[in-house]
């Protein structure tokens, strides 16, 4: 890369790094994506589930526990984002979120689908949960995690667009964001760009 290129790739990066939003040393980064996560889970209990009274779901309450690991890894990164083994931790609870939060997505997708042309496909609990790692979220916090309704059965939709369809492009979200840092790092090192702002651990 060249002198020119690089000098405005560094200055099209350096508002992101002065920000901290695109280094994955900087915490702004994994607060963003941290608080993104509990903001979707908590606006689906208290809009979705308390206010329009829409009941859950088996899969629905795993992917309120997938934005809940996608929260926990962010913040565990987040504590002390330079050291790269917290990093490394943090990114394979939010990977695990992001990865397992999709499966179930699908599943629910599928669900949709398969309601819609008027075949029984609701393979799930209206009832019970059986969460990973034998956590027992719906036992600890019963009002966001315990299943109260059949998979695909709620007909909410938006701009023609069902809950689970909506789920993909946050979980697009998640990755871009996620992946997005590390891909600043390198494009900064081609940039020959300094490390952002000079945070403490």
């Amino acid at each position: 890369m060249d002198a020119s290129r690089r000098a405005a790739l560094a200055a099209r990066l350096k508002p992101l790094f002065a920000a901290g939003l695109a280094w994955p040393e900087g915490r702004p980064a994994w607060l963003l994506l941290g608080g993104f996560a509990l903001g979707l889970e908590l606006f689906s209990y208290y809009f979705f589930q308390s206010f329009l009274r829409m009941r859950p779901c088996e899969l629905c309450v795993y992917i309120r526990f997938s934005m809940v690991v996608i929260f926990l890894g962010s913040m565990a990164a987040a504590i002390r984002p330079r050291l790269f083994a917290v990093r490394i931790i943090g990114g394979l609870f939010i990977w695990w979120g992001i990865i397992q939060g999709l499966i179930w997505n699908t599943r629910l997708a599928l669900i949709y689908i398969r309601n819609k042309a008027e075949q029984a496909f609701a393979l799930c609990s209206p009832t019970k949960a059986a969460f990973p790692f034998g956590l027992p979220m719906d036992r600890l916090f019963p009002a966001h995690f315990t299943p109260t309704a059949l998979c695909g059965e709620d007909g909410w939709s938006f701009l023609g667009l069902n809950m689970a369809e909506w789920l993909f492009p946050v979980y697009a979200f998640f990755i871009v964001v996620y992946a997005g840092m590390f891909a600043n790092r390198l494009l900064a090192k081609a940039a020959k760009t300094p490390i952002g702002p000079r945070l403490t651990a």
